[in-house]
């Protein structure tokens, strides 16, 4: 039932969560020798105990390569310490002509398209994530555009590394690739932007775990957001919201509900650092555990009518952009950037689908390789 990388479950995994959910919500999963954690109020204990639900992998017996190693993957004080710094480096950036910036690229990209057939991720939510974090980070570029690609792509992938082994070497040349793009940035920063904000000696000995964690910002602002903003447009083109005679006018509660509905971020993993008990079962240290937050998201015990998508949904105590320590650190960056993007969007055409969207072969983070839209101006 549980196999994420199939056609049936990259199409659509949420029946199989609610089959998993209501019959063993927390159970062993032996190929991929993990806890599958379902429930909302389970998960957001594994997402924000950190005590007992440890980010670092060497908890369970294993060396991960230094390349791996950036905020996500490791506990206070590390990783207090380490955020501290990358929040402060952000409150430097002017985050308001950022977002102006951004909208007006924006404008351009819609601007230059092709009514007839625009394919909404390669032509614009790639285009404008990558030059959101190009003026965000204050550099001029971020390499060979193909090779940029090729290496987001290939980390991507890699996240399903359990589920498909072959996906994992990649990875971390990957990751050794994007964190050396960022080098030389750091050793003479950019004029203005996040690097040139970012206090890389107070990060003393933490230095390396400091470089790593903004390639982690990166990826996040180019693939995560990417993939949001693709399947955002695509949920909203499936329900005929942007071919309205009156343009949408997206809140930012209904954002979050896009963010809730379609769970870009399907799960994230922990390593118990001590026994427990979670959901009636037994969980020993060092066994990694699985918090499917796709799962927790359609939980009928906290979203009433949890299939449904209500733009007006409140509350709404989604688990998209994780919970505690580790939540996003994007989350407001995010919201910022897509909200008046997608507005705008709707503002200058009514979408149609000119084409079946091209589902990308990724069960951790979800997303579109192709999305071929049919644009009508007003």
């Amino acid at each position: 039932m549980f196999d994420p990388l199939s056609p049936e479950m990259l199409r659509d995994p949420f029946p199989v969560y609610a089959a998993m959910r209501r019959e063993a919500p927390v159970h062993w999963h032996e190929p991929l020798r993990a806890w599958l954690v379902l429930r909302h109020e389970d998960c957001t204990r594994v997402v924000t105990d950190s005590t007992v639900f440890s980010s670092d992998i060497a908890v369970l017996g294993e060396e991960p390569p230094t390349a791996v190693i950036g905020i996500q993957n490791v506990d206070p004080p590390h990783h207090a310490a380490v955020r501290h710094l990358l929040v402060r480096g952000l409150r430097g950036v002017d985050m308001r002509d950022w977002v102006k910036t951004c909208a007006e690229y924006a404008e351009k990209l819609l601007a230059g398209a092709d009514p007839d057939r625009f394919d909404f991720i390669r032509e614009f939510a790639e285009p404008l994530s990558l030059e959101s974090m190009r003026l965000l980070f204050g550099v001029p570029d971020f390499g060979e555009p193909d090779r940029f690609h090729a290496a987001q792509r290939a980390l991507v992938l890699s996240m399903d590394a359990g589920l498909d082994p072959t996906r994992g070497a990649a990875g971390v040349p990957a990751r050794e690739y994007l964190s050396g793009l960022l080098d030389p940035w750091v050793a003479e920063p950019p004029d203005d932007g996040l690097l040139r904000h970012v206090d890389f000696d107070a990060a003393g000995p933490l230095r390396r775990l400091l470089v790593n964690s903004l390639r982690q910002v990166l990826v996040a602002g180019f693939s995560s957001s990417s993939s949001l903003l693709g399947q955002a447009v695509h949920l909203l083109v499936e329900r005929d919201l942007l071919d309205q005679d009156e343009p949408m006018t997206l809140s930012t509660a209904a954002y979050n509900e896009i963010v809730r509905y379609t769970s870009v971020v399907q799960a994230d993993s922990r390593a118990c650092a001590e026994d427990v008990e979670i959901g009636g079962q037994r969980i020993e240290r060092g066994q990694e555990v699985l918090a499917v937050l796709a799962s927790a998201n359609r939980d009928p015990e906290v979203f009433e009518r949890p299939d449904e998508l209500r733009l007006d949904r409140a509350p709404n105590p989604h688990l998209g952009f994780g919970r505690g320590a580790h939540s996003c650190l994007g989350t407001a960056l995010a919201t910022a950037l897509h909200v008046p993007t997608l507005n705008a969007l709707s503002r200058r055409y009514r979408v149609e689908p000119a084409a079946a969207a091209e589902i990308r072969p990724s069960a951790t983070l979800r997303g579109l390789d192709r999305l071929p839209l049919r644009l009508l101006p007003r």
